[in-house]
């Protein structure tokens, strides 16, 4: 293979990732907006901020998985274990970020907002290389 065929194909491939990773971000947009739209309903409804999480946590991963697996993760095995395990380990870690923040940010709607972000930054690289795998050869 040529220089100018290994660059083209290197470009292709960055471009590649570039493309899930926005389609990542699209879909983790629309995601987060509806999982703080339910937080900061139950929030508004009085419910405990911790409740409130764990609800908006376990219907966005319902949403999450049907989107990721059609729109971000296409031609990808789906582990639907792994995946529940993964949302679990995300749930515990979006709860501690959660409670850790509560405690530098008096607003449950900031400390919320922010530890849906950061939990997200990390969910798409275990997704990506533990959950949504190339399919196994034939």
């Amino acid at each position: 293979m040529s220089t100018p065929d290994t660059a083209l194909t290197l470009l292709r491939g960055q471009l590649a990732r570039f493309a899930q990773l926005w389609a990542y971000a699209k879909v983790g947009v629309v995601n987060a907006g509806f999982g703080y739209a339910v937080f900061s309903l139950l929030v508004f409804l009085a419910l405990n901020m911790f409740a409130a999480q764990i609800i908006a946590h376990l219907a966005g991963m319902v949403f999450n998985y049907f989107m990721f697996r059609r729109f971000v993760f296409k031609n990808s095995r789906a582990a639907v274990v792994e995946y529940i395990a993964t949302y679990a380990v995300n749930y515990v870690l979006g709860l501690a970020i959660l409670a850790g923040l509560s405690r530098l940010i008096p607003s449950p709607y900031i400390s919320g907002f922010l530890a849906i972000a950061i939990v997200a930054a990390i969910n798409f690289v275990v997704l990506k290389f533990l959950v949504f795998t190339p399919p196994k050869p034939t």
